[in-house]
């Protein structure tokens, strides 16, 4: 292994190589089959892995040349140049995919991967406290406008930013006071454009999982701005248009500046997630319910991935620790 003039780390071509099937038809074979399978939008991500980190590392390789030390190499570099677990995840994921697509053809292989796993590191995740949630409602609510009701809307669901964009005015049941997720908006590359490595396009589409299909019931609050706000059915709630939507990546940036004029530091959209969880749990929700609002396949995730204790939380639990004189000298 090796680096570049950019410092990347490379792995060498082996040497001497004989002719072979080589790695990188194999991968544009696997593509192509996938194709026949699974949602544009997972296409799209499968081959954005591939082009991006697969077949840099691997292309010039015929496939018998590929060993599990090769791919463990560069799992630990990945980790070294702080790629994040689910990044690192599904890289191997893919990989592992491909040598399963390759021995299912018969093509004899010397790569079991099967005790290949990356190092697992917690990532870091952003929380709104207290006084910082209670700072962007007040500006929100005193600037209500489709866009800030949306935020309002994430923080107050956990709805994700996908599933926001793509939300229209008809999914929320006013007799029954709940919002139906049942769709997500993305932007994908373009896998039938003539160009497809150089274009993209939004795509509206079925969520990540079946799990992420679900109704969530809405506070009082949330219906009282909703009964002023509400247009027509068809039209998407953050622009009030039929016609016209907001993608994730322009929300982020409206996100983005509503958090400069509230004078709060700059978070990701995604944190508004982390800090309807954490508040959760902090008010004594019940998990398993939490867990399908959030739209998780297991309560396991929503403990390990979203539930964050805050600092007011852990000190009022400290609190309850109280000094019991009386029965110090019993013992």
């Amino acid at each position: 292994m090796h680096k570049n003039s950019r410092g990347k780390f490379l792995l060498k071509k082996p040497q001497n190589e004989e002719n072979g099937k080589s790695f990188e038809k194999i991968l544009a074979d696997w593509i192509e089959n996938k194709r026949l399978y699974v949602k544009e939008s997972t296409l799209a991500h499968y081959k954005a892995i591939v082009e991006n980190h697969i077949k840099p590392l691997l292309g010039n390789f015929e496939i018998g040349k590929i060993t599990p030390e090769i791919i463990q190499v560069y799992i630990n570099t990945l980790n070294i140049n702080g790629f994040s677990s689910k990044t690192i995840n599904d890289i191997l994921m893919v990989i592992k995919n491909i040598f399963k697509y390759i021995t299912a053809r018969g093509i004899s292989h010397n790569c079991d991967l099967k005790i290949i796993a990356p190092r697992k590191r917690r990532a870091q995740t952003e929380i709104l406290t207290v006084p910082e949630q209670k700072k962007l409602c007040s500006y929100l609510l005193e600037n209500m406008n489709t866009k800030n009701f949306g935020i309002l809307l994430s923080l107050y669901t956990g709805i994700r930013i996908g599933e926001l964009c793509a939300l229209k005015w008809g999914d929320i049941d006013m007799a029954e006071k709940t919002l139906n997720i049942n769709k997500t908006m993305i932007r994908i590359q373009d896998n039938f454009s003539a160009n497809a490595s150089a274009k993209t396009k939004v795509l509206i589409t079925s969520p990540k999982s079946e799990d992420s299909i679900r109704t969530i019931p809405l506070s009082s609050c949330l219906i009282e701005i909703i009964e002023k706000l509400s247009k027509g059915d068809d039209a998407y709630i953050l622009t009030g248009s039929a016609e016209k939507f907001t993608e994730p990546r322009n929300m982020q940036y409206y996100f983005k500046t509503v958090l400069k004029k509230c004078g709060m530091r700059d978070v990701n959209f995604h944190a508004l997630r982390h800090t309807f969880a954490t508040r959760c749990i902090e008010n004594g929700f019940e998990i398993r319910s939490l867990s399908e609002i959030l739209g998780h396949s297991n309560v396991r995730i929503t403990l390990e991935r979203y539930v964050h204790s805050s600092m007011e939380l852990k000190r009022i639990n400290m609190e309850k620790l109280k000094f019991n004189a009386d029965d110090s000298g019993s013992r």
